[in-house]
């Protein structure tokens, strides 16, 4: 019996530039169609002309002229039995963590994946909480909801991931961090307080760093997705982090001008819009069709102030669901989260809060814009009447337990007991100096003592005029944690 060869389809290099690489033949090629050369370096298709495939190599080797390359069948593949949680891998599943390798082979990654559609899609009613009081209660995000975060470089938004990642411990979610463009220490620094907070088993490092070529970076969001949609199949609820999408498009720039291809604004390439939103869609809440899992995304621009408004930023904003704005001044000034909640918008994550929550954010609203515009009367030397500034020290002192410190987790219930015991007066005695020393303190008391550890158990049922009553009822019993001076 004669073997039978099996043929494959190939093509010839005709041209090479750094990565980029030119080639004759592959008739059927198509968009991110993966191809090996004969040393088993991979290429990955990036644009089709009537006579020539350009391909973009995602591995170290550089072919010549007049070498060839054939279609793959394998393409990028993970094998998604395997526990990724605490790894640290590279689009391609290299370890990067030092860790065993991967095994080879596994399920095929289609980087061209078509987000489900309306019918596949349910209502966004579950809050995804932070543990960050600022955001659960004045910036609510919901579980499936896309929440962009703008930041300025040092704003402290490494720490904030951080945070709402370690805050998810025992709570059933899977956490993906899609790395993009940062470098090996950065993600190595990550991974390493990953780990020392305990999140290592529900979180995965994606990370296609600086070192890499500008094809690896850029594919590093879509195998992410991939990623946090094979876990959403089986019904899990994800949380998918993005970082950044700016230097997405740098390096997306910077393909297209190497492959001489027609600028667009600020010569992005013409498709970036098209390149974030098909990503960006893939987020969501699903129904029965996907297993009833959500994709929460967060994806992140991180630019100068004065950049806000350039092509990136706005493209995406108008993707997402709302931004969250960090400044680079406030963290310069001791705060965290650096956020700044007046310039900064959720347009799905308020209907997904519970009804008490919702009535503490507005009263906490109200009170804050009317101590904004009475602080700011107040510095024109006006003598200001005992309840005006009454008003001034609730609001100074609300600016104060909206801040929290790095790596704490405060609970929905505590959140809204700590926040109510300004309405119930508790504060007015109290120098803000004091209540911000002695803060971490009442949180504890607040989420560990009776009667407020089953006030904020069962905070869900309780009616706010009722709660501000019944605190008043035991603020006996929070003497003494912050020393009390009468104005």
């Amino acid at each position: 019996m004669k073997n039978v060869k099996t043929q494959k389809e190939v093509g010839f290099v005709v041209t090479t530039q750094d990565y980029l690489v030119n080639l004759e033949g592959l008739p059927s090629a198509h968009i991110h169609d993966i191809l090996v050369t004969k040393k088993g370096g991979r290429a990955m298709v990036n644009g089709l002309s009537d006579n020539r495939v350009e391909a973009v190599m995602l591995d170290s080797e550089r072919p010549k002229p007049g070498e060839w390359m054939e279609l793959s069948d394998i393409g990028i593949s993970l094998p998604m039995n395997v526990n990724f949680f605490g790894r640290v891998i590279n689009p391609l599943g290299v370890p990067l963590d030092g860790k065993a390798a991967l095994p080879p082979g596994g399920e095929l990654i289609d980087l061209d994946v078509v987000a489900p559609g309306i019918d596949a899609r349910s209502l966004i009613k579950r809050q995804f909480y932070t543990g960050i009081t600022l955001v659960d209660t004045l910036l609510p995000i919901g579980r499936g909801q896309r929440e962009l975060i703008l930041c300025e470089p040092r704003s402290g938004k490494e720490q904030f991931f951080l945070d709402i990642i370690g805050s998810q411990k025992g709570k059933g979610i899977i956490c993906i961090y899609a790395a993009i463009g940062r470098s090996e220490l950065e993600v190595r620094r990550f991974g390493e307080d990953i780990a020392k907070q305990g999140s290592a088993e529900y979180t995965v490092i994606v990370a296609g760093t600086s070192s890499e070529s500008a094809p690896v970076v850029t594919i590093t969001p879509l195998v992410a997705s991939s990623l946090a949609e094979h876990y959403r199949n089986l019904g899990k609820d994800v949380l998918l982090i993005h970082d950044d999408l700016a230097t997405h498009a740098k390096y997306a720039r910077e393909i297209a001008l190497l492959a001489k291809r027609v600028p667009g604004r600020e010569s992005y390439p013409a498709d970036i819009f098209y390149q974030h939103s098909s990503m960006l869609e893939r987020g969501g809440s699903y129904n029965e069709h996907f297993a009833n899992g959500a994709i929460t995304l967060l994806p992140t621009i991180e630019t100068n102030i004065e950049n806000f408004t350039a092509l990136i930023p706005t493209n995406v904003m108008s993707i997402t669901d709302g931004h969250i704005l960090f400044s680079a001044n406030l963290r310069a000034q001791g705060q965290y989260p650096a956020i700044e909640p007046d310039r900064s918008v959720t347009r799905v994550g308020r209907q997904t809060q519970m009804f008490i929550h919702k009535v503490v954010s507005d009263k906490v609203r109200s009170l804050l814009a009317e101590f904004h515009e009475l602080e700011r009367f107040s510095k024109f030397g006006a003598e200001l009447s005992a309840e005006t500034q009454l008003k001034i020290k609730r609001g100074k002192i609300t600016e104060i337990l909206i801040r929290q410190d790095p790596q704490t987790v405060i609970s929905p219930g505590v959140q809204i007991l700590l926040l109510t015991l300004v309405f119930a007066g508790y504060f007015d005695a109290i120098e803000p100096d004091v209540v911000k020393s002695s803060a971490r303190k009442l949180i504890e008391t607040l989420g560990a003592t009776e009667p407020f550890k089953g006030l904020a158990d069962g905070i869900k049922d309780v009616k706010f005029d009722e709660l501000v009553t019944k605190l008043k009822e035991n603020i006996g019993a929070l003497e003494g944690i912050c020393q009390t001076s009468m104005n």
